[in-house]
């Protein structure tokens, strides 16, 4: 999200000109239509129990959570949604309810879970009654709410029948018109401003009073009793005092008056007085938890010093090009961070002036009333404390430890504003103070005695004398533009600055020089790396390049600035950062990659809390060494110019830390930003699912969200709801099931665009830059159900359907084997039965031909044609049954073939016409073994008996097929019998008895002299 970054000058109108002239910066973000606001002008705003700040605009009631603004309107298409956009009002009671009143002069509360307005009657006593701005939505320290109709009157909240209802007369003083409620939590009482005055009623006694009628005896009401048109109402916390404005009828202008509960005494403050020329309205006054007093109104915001009841307006230095600029402030409200929240005609704007850690300061003389935007580049604290600022092409400027402006030493003054300073040091051992300068002056101040040198020494050769340092015995180190490195022998020259100079090296233009523990200097050079010299001969130790052997180089070869961390490493700045361990000789690089918020650190510093931090191109970045965590502060945080990459990185007193820039130079102690405590909870502040948003609150309060096998897209938006706590917390999140680790948030978001059917746990936590996580991780459960083929019941249910397939698989197979089983037995019982029969007629026959052999050779002949005939029937049963079970004749063509077969058989031996008629459809069709044969036997049984018995002379067959039936008929034009009257032989009862096996309908018609008729229907199988 982009940010407006505004910043504010506060004047502190103390009476004292050191005091008035301190240039402290405050810093405001600002929220525009430009940003994410709905509309430029908010009524007031507020922060609910959870958390977010609701806002009232407009154009709208939006939700905010540091992040994203949420924005809710009316939509005729939505009969539950706002009733108008024009919100003039927005207010959080105690059991977290949003209240909101709209432009057509309805009330009602806001879900926050379903994101649904509830309506709430109002029993007007004016049914015309403006409902609108600047009425007010109000809870006293009972939590009863009032709802203020501005000059109509007060209602309250009948909770069982949820209606506002007129408050009894007793509350207000009749024929007063009220402008103004608030209800006094510490005294348990209401002070009511109206166009007549002032009043007061204590709801225990059932007292009001007011002017002439002051009941409870209260100084307050004493003091104002002259007073009419009381409006912006503020007993003072902790205190017997009280504020409030009026406007008299008489007056073209308000008036804001302090009545001390101390002394009695009332002060009066016109505001005109404090920005003449302009028209002003005064709109009420806020007080922050730590006491510190706010007036707002047409067009300004004023700090009170309760104390010395001096006003003190928000205005812009001239130096600033930008400006935080409003026609009229609305509201201003403070949220659980102590942060500030001014509701104006131009958008809102946020600041925390008790814990703005980064004070900016521009250039300041006495007795100047404008600061001076100019490039600084060296801040040096003196031995007295003062503090000593050089400019580039300004001059110097001294200060006071806390940043008055001081007078330069009277011999610096004629030059106090010619001088283009590079860099300053005092001299450790003499107090002397050395000037460096641009185009080789050197100027040295001498506390002491007042002496003051300014000129050009031939060493530095009319070069620009970029740094300074001093090694342990005293002696000076210069680095210049033209690359020399001089050295200024203390011992040799004593206190005489004007000899003992030599030039030891000429590494090339010198970025920084610094003396380590052990006093040799280090040398950062632009393009030839790092040098590293011995202080006491002059000589080269070692040379540092990005070209050096793996393992000991720079990432960079232009260094800009450098630190010892400890006893073994080194920190160079050169873009990214090179550590060097001078102990063992390796190196290593610390950039983007590795967390660096940008590869352009350009200076260094340490801080007593061991903490590094690290001058960039786009703000202040904090790094925590022993955690490898880094924390960006920037414009947002109060450094008002955030491009750190000029002047240097310095060291003050107090543990401070200061940073110079080309407009202004940065003061700050570290301390004030040491994270010790646990980060805060991470917030879950908006789910959409395929795109579609859910109501994230309800979701949240259930803890869990079920996802469905085409919705498994999700995208869930998380906050800390910390609203000035720009960059300084990591937060990272989680899906438990899905990510293997915790993953860095971007953007604030959890994109998942397919979830695998399963459960997860979403979790998320924040870190500060002390490496501290939060102590409890939000967590959301999420179950993401299967479709119905991949869910358990159903995968349950095709197990059991395939297990029970199988089972009537193996049933049918066993069924089978049975029934095959059971055919073979019966066709072996029918075979053995046969060759049985046969070969005991075969056995009878012989053994009655061997008796009649000799005696009756005629009936032994017969004897041996019965043994023929049956022995030929039994090899053909055998045949048949062979035939029948090889499984290349399950086919009833082959069926068929054998009928032809055995047709020829008997043409051939009788004389008899034989003739077979079969439908084609017939030959694709099977038949198993058992219907096989049994068909062909009765098929051949009724031949047989037409042939031996009926004397035909013609038969006909037929093989028809009847909806998966076999219909055969064999019709002979024979002597026929009489059904009725003869016995049936052996083999009709044969052909029915098989026909009953195989479930097959056998009908056999016969009339003398006419022929028999056949019919045989048999299912397919």
């Amino acid at each position: 999200m982009t940010r407006l970054l505004i910043s504010c000058w506060l004047l502190v109108l103390t009476g004292n000109l050191l005091q008035a002239q301190q240039a402290r910066q405050f810093s405001f973000t600002h929220y525009n239509s430009k940003n994410g606001l709905a509309s430029n002008n908010v009524y007031n705003a507020c922060q609910d129990k959870k958390g977010f700040i609701w806002i009232a605009t407009v154009n709208g009631l939006q939700r905010f959570d540091g992040k994203d603004f949420l924005t809710f309107r009316h939509s005729r298409k939505a009969p539950r949604s706002i009733p108008a956009n024009n919100v003039a009002a927005v207010f959080a009671d105690r059991k977290g309810r949003i209240w909101i009143i709209n432009e057509d002069n309805s009330v009602g509360i806001f879900d926050t879970d379903k994101f649904i307005y509830h309506p709430i009657d109002v029993d007007l006593r004016v049914k015309k009654a403006n409902m609108f701005f600047p009425s007010k939505i109000l809870e006293d320290w009972n939590g009863k709410i009032f709802l203020l109709i501005v000059a109509h009157g007060v209602y309250e909240l009948n909770e069982s029948q949820m209606v506002f209802k007129p408050v009894e007369n007793i509350l207000i003083p009749k024929g007063w018109n009220t402008l103004e409620i608030v209800p006094d939590r510490e005294k348990n009482c209401y002070w009511i401003g109206a166009d007549s005055g002032l009043a007061k009623y204590d709801p225990s006694t059932r007292q009001l009073s007011y002017r002439q009628h002051n009941m409870s005896r209260d100084p307050i009401i004493d003091a104002f009793s002259n007073e009419r048109n009381v409006g912006g109402i503020m007993p003072v916390k902790n205190s017997r005092s009280f504020s409030c404005n009026t406007w008299p009828p008489e007056s073209g202008h308000p008036v804001l008056y302090w009545f001390d509960g101390r002394t009695g005494r009332t002060t009066r403050h016109i505001i005109e007085d404090y920005i003449p020329k302009t028209y002003n309205e005064i709109k009420g006054q806020f007080q922050q938890s730590n006491g510190q007093v706010w007036v707002y109104g047409l067009p300004f915001i004023a700090s009170l010093d309760t104390i010395k009841q001096q006003l003190s307006i928000l205005s812009q230095p001239a130096a600033q090009n930008v400006q935080m600029q409003f026609d009229q402030a609305n509201n201003i409200f403070e949220d659980r961070q102590k942060n500030l929240w001014v509701s104006t005609s131009d958008g809102l704007f946020v600041f925390n002036p008790e814990s703005q850690a980064f004070n900016a300061y521009y250039l300041l003389r006495p007795a100047m009333t404008k600061p001076i935007d100019a490039p600084v580049n060296s801040i040096i604290q003196l031995s007295n404390r003062q503090i000593w600022v050089g400019t580039w092409g300004r001059g110097l400027y001294c200060y006071d430890e806390n940043f008055h402006p001081l007078p330069v030493p009277a011999p610096l003054d004629a030059v106090k504003d010619k001088m283009t300073i590079w860099y300053l040091h005092q001299h450790s051992r003499t107090g002397l103070i050395f000037i460096g300068e641009q185009g080789g002056f050197l100027k040295v101040y001498d506390p002491l005695t007042g002496k003051f040198m300014n000129g050009r020494l031939p060493v530095f050769d009319n070069r620009t004398i970029r740094q300074i340092t001093e090694d342990g015995e005293g002696n000076l180190w210069f680095g210049t533009q033209g690359g020399r490195l001089v050295k200024w022998n203390y011992s040799s020259a004593g206190r005489d600055y004007t000899t003992g100079y030599e030039i030891v090296a000429q590494p090339g233009l010198v970025h920084r020089l610094y003396t380590d523990t052990d006093g040799s200097i280090w040398v950062a050079t632009l393009g030839n790396g790092l040098y590293h010299i011995d202080h006491k001969t002059g000589n080269l130790i070692e040379q540092i390049t990005s070209s050096g052997k793996k393992g000991w180089k720079l990432s960079n070869d232009s260094p800009t600035d450098l630190i010892r961390y400890n006893d073994s490493l080194l920190i160079i700045a050169a873009n990214s950062i090179t550590v060097l361990n001078t102990r063992n000789k390796s190196s290593r690089t610390v950039s983007l990659d590795d967390g660096l918020p940008s590869n352009t650190a350009y200076f260094v510093r340490k801080d007593p809390q061991g903490h590094l931090w690290l001058g960039l191109q786009n703000g202040l970045c904090r790094w925590n060494f022993e955690q490898n965590s880094f924390t960006l502060f920037d414009r947002r945080d109060g450094i008002l110019y955030d491009n750190l990459t000029t002047g240097g990185a310095f060291s003050l007193s107090r543990g401070r830390l200061a940073f110079a820039s080309n407009h202004n130079f940065l003061v700050f102690d570290p301390a004030q930003l040491v994270q010790s405590a646990n980060p805060p909870d991470i917030t879950i502040t908006g789910i959409h699912v395929m795109d579609k948003p859910l109501p994230v609150d309800s979701v949240v309060k259930q803890g869990s969200l079920e996802l469905t096998a085409q919705n498994n897209s999700i995208v869930i938006d998380y906050s800390s709801l910390q609203y000035l706590n720009h960059n300084q917390l990591t937060i990272y999140h989680m899906l438990d099931g899905l990510d293997k680790d915790w993953v860095k948030s971007v953007s604030g978001k959890a994109i998942y665009n397919y979830l695998p059917y399963r459960n997860y746990t979403f979790r998320m936590k924040s870190v500060n830059g002390d490496g501290r996580e939060t102590e409890s991780k939000t967590s959301l459960g999420i179950r993401v159900r299967p479709p119905y083929w991949q869910s358990y019941w159903f995968l349950a249910m095709m197990v059991f359907l395939a297990v029970g397939f199988l089972y009537w698989l193996d049933r049918l197979r066993m069924q089978k084997i049975r029934a095959t089983e059971s055919i073979r037995r019966r066709i072996a019982g029918s075979l053995t039965e046969d060759l049985t029969n046969s070969l005991s007629s075969i056995n009878i026959s012989s053994e009655l031909a061997k008796t009649k052999l000799e005696s009756d050779t005629m009936r032994t002949r017969d004897y041996i044609h019965q043994i023929s005939e049956t022995s030929n029937r039994m090899t053909q049963a055998m045949y048949d049954m062979v035939w029948s079970i090889n499984p290349q004749n399950d086919q009833l063509n082959k069926t068929l073939e054998r009928m032809k077969q055995y047709i020829t058989e008997q043409e051939s031996i009788h004389d008899i016409d034989i003739s077979i008629d079969a439908d084609p459809s017939i030959m694709e069709k099977e038949s198993d073994m058992e219907h096989r044969y049994e068909l062909l036997c009765i098929f051949k049984e009724g031949i047989s008996n037409s042939v031996k018995h009926s004397e035909a002379k013609i038969i006909n067959v037929q093989l028809r097929l009847r909806k998966n039936k076999l219909l055969l008929l064999i019709q002979d034009d024979g002597k026929g019998f009489d059904t009725g009257t003869v016995a049936l032989g052996r083999g009709i009862n044969d052909m029915k008895r098989r026909a009953e096996a195989i479930g097959a309908q056998i009908e056999i018609l016969s009339e003398k002299n006419t022929g028999t008729l056949i019919r045989l229907e048999m299912g397919l199988r």
